[in-house]
């Protein structure tokens, strides 16, 4: 339900690490970054700014229309995916880069290209609230956002405003922009990532419960491990995405920013230990994947804010890392509340790229079955796989998938309960889940005994 396989999944069609794990539909337009709809030059500028989470292969990067990019998947692929309208693209496109609310005109050209977007086959829309230039959004422009969405029975996808001290006032703006637009809200990836809120999961799901009982249709998704991931860029304050990737470049090349950035990360108190490079682009620096950047600015011989400008350019941006917020026993407790609550559906979150990605790209859901199924028996197995399966088909409004059934879509999962694993560590996270041994797409077999058949009968599902 949270997949950042947009670019990747078409680069790479077998989808070895995903389909290892018995996934066999994910969700794309996550975060309020994707690709469609566009224009051509607002598709080369996102194919640059947004290379440290999808990555930059050579691929043909030339579709327009939600209709477009969703072809491009169609008997091409080895899973399924259905789409979420991204809002980066409806603001970019009616308003560029601008760091200010829209007018009533910018507002009524982001709902028309919504509205397309909904026809063209998207099954709702995704904010992504820490990103410029979705970070630029008040509540009152989403409301109106969803409102559009809603219309065109869609749902809401939200990456809030804040997981960390704030993170209650912003499930508060996601609540509220599900009851004043009337629409289903998914909140991406809820976890607690501040010190100050540890131990506090439960008063998070109380105030969701609260919502669902008052008739909001609010639900979770949400991966088994504590450490993050995504673009190096999303660490710099906002202000610096102002104007685009070639304004940001131009900025971040000036003594005068580093110093204001200097000032933001001391503000912070940020700690360069607690994050490592999981991705670089150029075979220059990949000596750097799996290294802290604590290590790599002290190799480098630059102050902090010289190493990641420094990087960021020599990338052209392609730079993601993990970062560590307290570890996966201290905050055990949360993360299982969370995982095991009725409304949570499960997911990766995963990046597809470089040598050293988070664990959870290749083993989320093999950990989830192992860790609360067998081990803590904290779930039922059927409840685990109702969480993995009817649950979000359901969400997505999916027609005949979900469930074995007679006349539904054969997307079908064999796996030994005792051996189901996670494999992939944060020291090497390329290693495929096991004890799922086979793996069937729209009743091809995809996965035999362990072994890739190189089948390829994944589909968009359309809204």
């Amino acid at each position: 339900m949270h997949a950042l396989s947009d670019i990747m999944l078409l680069a790479e069609p077998e989808h070895e690490g995903k389909i290892r794990q018995g996934i066999t539909t994910e969700l794309l337009g996550n975060d309020g970054l994707s690709y469609a709809p566009v224009s051509p030059p607002l598709l080369q500028e996102l194919r640059r700014y947004l290379s440290g989470l999808y990555g930059n292969p050579d691929i043909e990067w030339n579709w327009l229309s939600v209709r477009d990019y969703l072809s491009r998947f169609d008997g091409g692929v080895a899973v399924n995916v259905a789409y979420l309208i991204p809002q980066c693209v409806l603001r970019l496109a009616a308003m560029g880069w601008q760091r200010r609310s829209p007018s009533e005109r910018e507002i009524g050209a982001m709902q028309a290209l919504i509205a397309q977007g909904m026809e063209d086959g998207a099954v709702g829309f995704s904010t992504g609230l820490s990103y410029p230039p979705n970070s630029y959004a008040g509540a009152a422009e989403l409301i109106q956002l969803c409102r559009t969405v809603a219309r065109h029975k869609g749902f809401y996808v939200t990456h809030m405003r804040n997981y960390f001290d704030q993170i209650f006032e912003a499930l508060r703006e996601a609540i509220r922009i599900g009851r004043e637009a009337q629409i289903p809200v998914m909140i991406s990836h809820l976890k607690i990532g501040s010190q100050r809120h540890r131990g506090k999961a439960e008063e998070i799901l109380a105030l969701i419960d609260q919502a669902r009982r008052e008739g909001v249709d609010v639900t979770m998704n949400c991966y088994p491990y504590q450490a993050g991931s995504g673009p190096l860029f999303r660490l710099l304050p906002d202000w610096s995405a102002e104007g685009g990737p070639e304004a940001m470049a131009s900025r971040l090349s000036q003594p005068t920013t580093r110093r204001q950035i200097e000032a933001y990360f001391s503000e912070a108190d940020f700690d360069w230990r607690a994050c490592a490079i999981s991705a670089v682009g150029s075979e220059a620096n990949k000596r750097l994947e799996g290294q802290t950047f604590d290590r790599a600015i002290r190799d480098s011989g630059k102050d902090p804010v010289d190493f990641i400008c420094d990087l960021l350019l020599q990338e052209e941006f392609e730079v993601s890392l993990i970062n560590f917020a307290g570890d996966d026993v201290e905050t055990a407790e949360d993360i299982k509340a969370v995982m095991t609550h009725p409304a949570t559906m499960v997911c990766t979150d995963g990046l597809l790229i470089g040598s050293s990605p988070h664990p959870r790209t290749f083993g989320a859901f093999a950990r989830y079955l192992r860790l609360y199924a067998r081990e803590q028996q904290a779930l039922s197995w059927e409840e685990a796989i109702r969480k993995i399966t009817s649950l979000p088909a359901q969400q997505l409004r999916l027609q005949a998938r979900g469930l074995l059934k007679r006349g539904f879509s054969a997307d079908i999962v064999v796996l030994d309960p005792e051996r189901v694993s996670d494999c992939s560590t944060f020291e090497d996270g390329r290693q495929h889940a096991a004890g799922i041994d086979h793996v069937i797409v729209n009743g091809r077999l995809t996965l035999d005994n362990g072994r890739h058949t190189g089948a390829r009968a994944g589909k968009a599902l359309r809204g």
